[in-house]
């Protein structure tokens, strides 16, 4: 059974949490309230969280090395439960990977772009240009992560932009 990994950044920095047992609908459950909820998911108390699946065989969280080409691969949301982005991350065993910006539906206009922001710590906002339907609200992200969480499945290829990061 796959199990998974998720990270949380905010106000209070990174935290990283596993638990057992688990199992990939539970797991999904629990990241789908979080990125759903506007109380944790609010843009500076909690600003991203990032999914990661333990390779096969790896029963907990510290059997995975940090250089692990596992914890390379992974989904992530940013910005607040009003307004947010995804990005999906595919990193290989030499180390090169692909990410892809996921829109909800395919891009209308390629030259229209929007501004997705949320307070990083930093003195200004962190900013990201994507295009208006790449932006998701909280409820709209859920399923994409439960998606990629219970059935390893990514969005169709149409709504997914490769990005250089």
């Amino acid at each position: 059974m796959r199990r998974f990994a998720y990270e949380t950044n905010g106000k209070n920095g990174l935290v990283e949490t596993f638990f057992l047992p688990q199992t990939p609908q539970e797991f999904a459950s629990r990241v789908s309230r979080r990125v759903s909820s506007p109380k944790f998911m609010d843009g500076v108390k909690h600003f991203s969280t990032l999914v990661w699946a333990l390779p096969e065989g790896a029963i907990n969280v510290d059997d995975v090395p940090r250089s692990s080409p596992a914890r390379a691969t992974y989904i992530q949301c940013g910005g607040s439960t009003e307004a947010m982005t995804i990005e999906i991350r595919i990193t290989h065993e030499d180390g090169s990977y692909e990410q892809y910006a996921v829109a909800r539906e395919p891009v209308t206009d390629p030259e229209a772009w929007v501004t997705v922001s949320w307070d990083n710590g930093g003195p200004e906002p962190f900013t990201i240009q994507v295009h208006p339907e790449e932006v998701f609200t909280g409820e709209q992200v859920a399923p994409v992560f439960r998606a990629y969480i219970e059935d390893e499945t990514l969005p169709p290829a149409e709504l997914l932009r490769r990005i250089d990061v």
